[in-house]
């Protein structure tokens, strides 16, 4: 019974397939599971994406459940590949050898049975030669064969593409392997204007601690003329002091009364009482003025 090949893509971007509609090794896999009465073909869930650089893709396929044999279970198989057909052709041919592992003896003699080497297509196991005409023989060796050799295409056409990104990555490394040499450069003619820096930094903070110890040392000195001008500044304000005590006028002393007859000049006294006593009688004058004088002419006026 034909069955028809469904393909739709579901809404998180997975490819949903029976993978029916070409010559391959899913429709191999579902003509054998039909000649074991299975109703439904297996289904693949397909999605790719990209690792690194590099194109893979991701399959899950289940072999349903038997439809009356309870003891033959789902098979489900996961595969990783490169392209979502190539990996679908791997995870149907990694479905026939699980198929022919879990039935041994049901596959006998059947075109599915693999037997206990790897299918190799200039091996054909006994199990493949069928019964029947040699056209029939012939054909159905050509049709496995024509599906190999697709795989194998298949297999050969990603693997180049594998080659060419190992190529590109290969030409980037050696593009970021120049940049990193270069940077390295870089850093260490950055290393060496730090090194420079550093060095005026330390040259610089020398230079302020001399500074330091000089200004300190300008302290100490202008601390100690200061207590120099203050010593100065007592020592000018006690002068001035003295000095304005020296600028006020002294206060005369008291003097005792003394009788004026007392203050006159004994000497005139004297040289009087030897006048009078030679030339007649005295005439005594208070003080040695002009009448004194005029006295003494009448005096000799009389002689």
């Amino acid at each position: 019974m034909a069955t028809l090949s469904n393909v739709f893509w579901d809404p998180e971007g997975h490819l949903h397939t029976n993978a029916l509609h070409w010559e391959g090794f899913p429709r191999l896999l579902w003509e054998s599971l039909q000649t074991f009465h299975y109703t439904e073909p297996p289904q693949y869930d397909a999605v790719e994406h990209l690792e690194e650089g590099i194109h893979r893709a991701h399959v899950r396929m289940t072999i349903p459940q038997h439809p009356f044999r309870s003891q033959w279970q789902p098979i489900e198989i996961s595969m990783i590949g490169y392209r979502i057909v190539d990996t679908i052709e791997a995870a149907a041919l990694e479905a026939i050898y699980a198929f022919c592992s879990q039935h041994l003896e049901e596959v006998i003699g059947q075109p599915i049975d693999l037997g206990e080497s790897e299918w190799d297509l200039r091996v054909i196991p006994e199990s493949h030669r069928l019964e029947g005409s040699p056209e029939e023989v012939l054909r159905g060796m050509r049709r496995f064969t024509s599906v190999q050799y697709h795989y194998h295409s298949l297999l050969r056409r990603e693997i180049g593409h594998l080659i060419k990104a190992a190529r590109n990555l290969h030409g980037e490394a050696a593009r970021h392997i120049t940049q990193v040499d270069q940077l390295r450069v870089v850093v260490i003619e950055k290393d060496g204007i730090i090194a420079t820096q550093n060095e005026t930094i330390h040259h610089r903070e020398d230079q302020i601690n001399e500074s330091d110890h000089i200004i300190t040392q300008r302290d100490t000195v202008i601390e100690f003329l200061q207590a120099q001008i203050h010593d100065l500044i007592l020592a000018v304000d006690d002068a001035q002091a003295h000095i304005e005590e020296l600028q006020q006028p002294p206060i005369p002393p008291v003097a005792s009364a003394v009788p004026e007859a007392e203050e006159e000049d004994p000497e005139e006294i004297e040289g009087v009482s030897e006048l009078d006593s030679e030339h007649g009688d005295p005439v005594i004058s208070p003080h040695h003025s002009s009448s004194g004088s005029q006295s003494s002419v009448g005096n000799f006026d009389d002689f």
